[in-house]
């Protein structure tokens, strides 16, 4: 028997027609509760930008909501493939930020912090060859009377040859591309009244 293109669509349609109407005993009971817990299931992606130079590439970052107390869980973090300037990508900083960060532990329902992340100021004193975990009081205090100190001791008021600069060449500046337009205003200004020179930016490397 010949069966034209056309017989063949009419069978088949009609074919296919009759399962999606005729039951035919199957349990979809386990099927349809399976996919109520999918690994998906609850996943909101967020749009966001890389914070570690002035690029601006995006990035989404996906989460789902756990117990109140625990807050948002971090799933995953990917290049934005709408975001024009990455389209997708990240470089190796970009891709390695999940690991930067709190931990979703599936086992535990938990959010569990890196045990590679730095959480403490860590300290070596001068000659030492082991870190120290040191409270940011002390280590602020630190840093402000060694600041101090190297200003004293190394500020310059005039220069050879009798000119007016006021200036600290020992210390120097490096700004971080997180920091928004206002930050880095308050830390030029708070850099140039120290006498500092030598002002950078992480984002231009």
């Amino acid at each position: 028997m010949k069966v034209t293109r056309r017989d063949f669509f009419k069978v088949t349609g009609a074919t296919v027609a009759s399962f999606a109407v005729v039951d035919l005993g199957f349990d979809m009971t386990a099927t349809a509760s399976a996919i109520k817990g999918t690994r998906t299931n609850g996943v909101k992606p967020v749009p966001s930008i890389c914070p570690f130079c002035g690029c601006g590439c995006g990035l989404v970052v996906y989460t789902r909501d756990g117990a109140p107390a625990d807050g948002p869980q971090l799933l995953s973090i990917q290049g934005d493939p709408d975001n024009p300037i990455n389209r997708g990508s990240a470089c190796s900083k970009g891709s390695a930020m999940f690991n930067l960060r709190e931990i979703y532990d599936p086992e535990t329902g938990k959010q569990i912090i890196n045990p590679k992340r730095m959480a403490k100021p860590l300290y070596r004193a001068p000659k030492s060859t082991k870190w120290e975990e040191k409270d940011w009081e002390w280590m602020l205090t630190e840093i402000a009377k060694r600041v101090k100190e190297t200003r004293d001791k190394h500020f310059e008021h005039k220069d050879k040859d009798g000119i007016i600069v006021n200036r600290c060449e020992a210390l120097s500046s490096l700004g971080g591309a997180a920091l928004d337009n206002e930050e880095l205003q308050l830390v030029s200004k708070m850099s140039r009244s120290l006498g500092m020179t030598f002002l950078e930016n992480q984002a231009r490397i």
